[in-house]
């Protein structure tokens, strides 16, 4: 892997700190067990009966989605226990359940008070691959993820 493609990952649902998956993927693989709030353009949809979100991204979109930015520690092996969590093969690999891309990201700045753009791997869903996503997601309209009952029950 070259030093290009080291980059930090924005996560948005069960990463975040404080989820059930943090603790499992990223707790002690992270440079700062402090997340950095981050944002990026993009839908974000509930999946109950999976009990995680969808993150989709077009080009369009004029909606905010909230979630964290962390830096990796053991970047390979970090990054490639993500992509296993996350159902991803390989780049546009027809059975990825999310795509790993490099996006544009905002971070929150504390000290000027500022959003600062950011390059990121982002995890996107592969709608297409989920018949029921049409059926049975819900937008989060304030673009934050909230974990219901049954995702506790996942882990």
């Amino acid at each position: 892997m070259q030093l290009d493609d080291i980059l930090p990952v924005f996560v948005y649902g069960s990463l975040r700190a404080g989820e059930f998956n943090y603790k499992r993927y990223l707790d002690g693989n992270v440079l700062s067990s402090i997340p950095n709030r981050a944002r990026i353009r993009g839908s974000l949809y509930d999946m109950p009966y999976k009990g995680y979100p969808a993150l989709l991204v077009e080009k369009i979109n004029t909606e905010w989605v909230y979630g964290e930015i962390f830096e990796l520690l053991n970047f390979e092996s970090t990054l490639s226990n993500l992509d296993a969590l996350e159902g991803y093969i390989g780049i546009d690999h027809p059975d990825n359940e999310y795509e790993r891309r490099v996006e544009m990201v905002e971070v929150w700045q504390e000290q000027s008070k500022t959003f600062v753009a950011q390059k990121a791997f982002v995890y996107l869903y592969r709608m297409e691959n989920d018949s029921l996503f049409y059926k049975q997601t819900e937008l989060m309209t304030d673009g934050i993820w909230r974990p219901r009952e049954i995702s506790e029950n996942l882990t």
